[in-house]
């Protein structure tokens, strides 16, 4: 099977593209595929721990925090850009359990691994 590594960049500020991205990746994984979901510029508040996703679904699609725990669920890694995060007033402490906070070099040594790509 494949391993994809989806880049999500937005969240609420553009719930379209935040939304497709969390569906592909969640596709992915039921079909047995390897997921790496990497959060940057304000997709990093897709792994808030708090209610940001509560009420987010675009029209036709699972709200946000379902796709999210599906996500989780079933193995999928989500890995929050550790500069975006920052730029963006959040504190370490502020994503949920399963989220692993990395650096760009670490984004940069999977994509190099032969990972498929996706971005949103």
């Amino acid at each position: 099977m494949a391993h994809f590594f989806v880049n999500i960049t937005h969240g609420a500020n553009d719930l379209d593209r935040a939304t497709v991205g969390l569906v592909l990746a969640k596709n992915a994984v039921d079909a047995g595929h390897q997921v790496t979901l990497f959060l940057s510029l304000d997709g990093v508040h897709l792994a808030r721990a708090d209610s940001y996703l509560l009420g987010l679904q675009e029209p036709t699609f699972p709200p946000l925090d379902e796709l999210r725990r599906h996500l989780v669920e079933h193995g999928a890694k989500i890995w929050v850009c550790a500069g975006c995060y920052k730029k963006r007033g959040l504190e370490e402490g502020a994503f949920i359990p399963h989220a692993q906070l990395v650096s760009a070099g670490e984004a940069i040594q999977i994509l190099a691994s032969g990972v498929v790509p996706v971005y949103y």
